[in-house]
């Protein structure tokens, strides 16, 4: 889905400043409301800033205007909209693991927040997941497949990057200072919601902000009105920023961030088992990065950027169920250190504008537990690459090469024949992409690309022993890493003036097909459960995003359908455990009032889906959702944004939430109505 500022299309230029999954057209105007600065250009796969209409690749965005619309309580329900891209909102766990093309956690899909790399695993089913408050955001980008391998090690599937909010954000070129103060109110699963946000200009080298938010809620109701447990949820959040420009092309970005949930959690989700362990989890997770970026105005060889960070995330868990079990406790504690560097030149030789980037990122990650099966260790990640990306006339050329090096440590499961001891291993592999482009007419790009990824066994994978399944999980020394080969062809139109004078239309469609060697799994032979390299795992699909913009309203549009299964070992023929279901985002809407009032209706469906696994055959019904929404712009500096989810009160469970099947409730959320109220100051 897509966006096209109005300024934009004022001036007639001829790059088009678009968002991928946007849904609200912004008027810009000299007293901008609310959400100042709107982003309309993003990273991309290549790492250099760009639209994503003319990516060579499938990359999607949403916006801080539309974040707004949304009210969105979770990660989850930011991703669920996207093509090809689902989350897993287990309803009693606020942590959200990403599956984008059929492929998800251990790394499968690299997540980060403003550069830095989340990584956390616990017990159950909260492997690869992460914690992230959307009241924080500002923007989300997400990239597909393992052309995005510019990110890091390891996101054979694609990559979600999460950007917060900054100073420039929130004030206007004129003003020293910005206070902003949003409240939102939820009916089902009742509470209320409490953002504060300041932001200061400190002359015209510095500037800070500092944002507060806190959310407190009650349990939700399924589309029964039957009351689906543990699902409420305390939320404190803060973050803090500071900008120093020290002279011209030099700046020094600090940022630190604290999120901190309090949950109930259950060993399976939903689950009517009267012996089932909950527990009181209380789970804190910092983030510290610091960031130099160097762009002088006068070289355009260089534009430097070196960020280091720190995301350190403890779960601490009181079990309160059942009786004889009380007051047990477990924690699981994950620290994810990073460097990454990367510099893009830009010149011109041979009638081609060119751009050659190269760097180099390390990502060391420690994971802890007194749960043994738990999978602790050590992981290091060692990459560089090399890009180069040319235009000439209508084509472009994107050519680049990455070498990943890993190295895992851990201890070994004590024998009869063989106490326990440290034990590692260690791969690399070099990675090729190249993407080639045209515009074959005016306003018609076609692409296709071809790309690789490495990804190293996850220390779970590896390491996990003992445990609840069978006999206990077994280590595996052995796994392989898994590789990925990816293809994809597709067409970038922008039309202007289709129909009317002043209209234009976005789209984007992309089909895939990925094949993934080595393709890690979890297998039962003999009471024994542990992690083996299973076969060969072929994913494809196609995705379709579009947006119709008429002035007076809009018309949103954004699809996908996939198939994921393995196509060889002993699993041949069957489903993926982690298959994303077809799903169908449509959105009419309209404006009025000088576009200070938006309103409109949203559809999504979300279709049915078998998940055959070598032991259990699991159906789930598709599911039909109408969403309201309303936004008014009372002057520039309040608004009111308004919305009914499920408004047909359906009873529906996301196949990708991991809920029981035994479960007496549904695990979707029931109707709920909406309501933010968002009022700033500045001077």
């Amino acid at each position: 889905m897509f966006r096209l500022s109005v300024r934009t299309l004022l001036l007639g230029s001829s790059l088009p400043f678009i968002v991928i999954g946007s849904a609200t057209a912004q008027q810009i105007t000299t007293a901008q409301p609310l959400v100042l600065n709107p982003i309309t250009l993003t990273t991309l796969d290549t790492r250099v800033e760009g639209s994503a209409i003319e990516a060579l690749a499938s990359v999607s965005t949403v916006s801080g205007e539309e974040l707004s619309r949304q009210q969105p309580a979770s990660a989850a329900e930011i991703l669920r909209r996207m093509p090809g891209v689902a989350a897993t909102p287990s309803g009693d766990d606020s942590s959200v693991a990403v599956n984008i093309r059929g492929l998800q956690q251990m790394g499968r899909v690299v997540v980060t927040v403003d550069g830095a790399r989340q990584d956390f695993w616990r017990v159950g089913h909260g492997s690869g997941s992460f914690y992230i408050d959307p009241d924080l955001l500002k923007q989300v980008t997400v990239i597909r497949g393992p052309s995005s391998n510019s990110y890091g090690s390891g996101g054979i599937g694609g990559v979600v990057a999460f950007e917060t909010k900054d100073a420039s954000d929130l004030l206007l070129d004129d003003e020293r200072w910005s206070l902003t103060q949003r409240l939102r109110y939820g009916s089902n699963g009742e509470g209320w919601g409490s953002t504060t946000t300041a932001a200061a200009r400190l002359g015209t080298d510095i500037d800070a902000l500092a944002s507060f938010n806190y959310r407190d809620r009650d349990p939700y109701k399924d589309g029964n009105g039957d009351e689906v447990r543990w699902t409420g949820e305390r939320l404190n959040s803060g973050i803090a920023k500071l900008s120093w420009r020290p002279v011209a092309g030099h700046e020094l970005k600090f940022t630190a961030m604290r999120q901190k949930n309090d949950d109930v959690i259950s060993g399976s989700s939903g689950s009517t088992s009267s012996t089932l362990s909950r527990y009181d989890a209380d789970t804190t997770t910092d983030t510290l990065s610091l960031s130099y970026n160097f762009d002088p105005e006068e070289n355009d060889l260089i534009d430097l950027e070196i960020k280091a960070y720190h995301v350190g995330t403890d779960n601490r868990q009181l079990q309160v169920w059942p009786e004889d079990s009380l007051g047990e406790s477990r924690f699981y504690k994950v620290i994810s250190n990073g460097l990454s560097a990367q510099n893009s030149s830009r010149f011109s030789a041979g009638g081609w504008d060119q751009t050659l980037s190269a760097g180099v990122d390390y990502n060391l990650i420690k994971g802890s537990s007194d749960a043994d099966h738990f999978g602790g260790g050590r992981q290091e990640l060692w990459g560089t690459w090399l890009q180069w990306q040319g235009k000439r006339d209508i084509f472009e050329v994107i050519a680049s090469l990455r070498y990943d090096s890993y190295e895992l440590q851990g201890r070994s499961k004590e024998t009869e024949n063989a106490p326990e001891r440290d034990v590692s291993l260690s791969g690399n592999r070099w990675s090729p992409r190249l993407s080639l482009g045209a515009e074959v007419t005016p306003g018609v790009q076609l692409f296709a690309s071809y790309s690789e990824g490495y990804r190293a066994p996850h220390l779970q994978e590896v390491f996990r022993k003992n445990g609840s399944h069978g006999s206990g999980y077994e280590p595996n020394l052995l796994l392989r890493p898994e590789t990925a080969k990816s293809w994809e062809i597709g067409a970038n139109i922008q039309r202007n003036g289709l129909f009317m004078e002043g209209d234009y239309l976005r789209a984007k469609v992309t089909a895939f097909r990925s094949d993934v060697e080595d393709y890690i799994d979890t297998t039962l032979v003999n009471d024994v459960t542990r992690y083996e390299n299973v076969g060969k795992a072929k994913l494809d699909g196609i995705e379709i995003e579009g947006n119709y913009d008429f002035g007076r309203g809009y018309v949103d549009l954004g699809a996908s359908f996939v198939n994921a299964r393995m196509v060889d070992g002993e699993n041949k023929g069957l489903t993926l455990s982690d298959t994303p279901l077809d799903s169908v985002t449509a959105r009419l809407g309209l404006r009025a009032f000088g576009d200070r009032m938006e309103y409109g209706v949203e559809y999504q469906h979300l279709g049915d889906v078998t998940r055959v696994t070598s032991v259990s055959e699991t159906y789930y019904p598709k599911v039909d959702l109408v969403n309201l929404f309303a936004t008014w712009r009372e002057t520039d500096d309040f608004r009111i944004d308004f919305g009914i989810d499920n408004l047909f009160d359906k009873s529906y469970t996301d196949a990708q939430s991991g809920w029981s099947t035994s479960s007496d409730v549904d695990q979707g959320r029931g109707r709920t109505v909406r309501v933010a109220f968002t009022k700033r100051l500045g001077g």
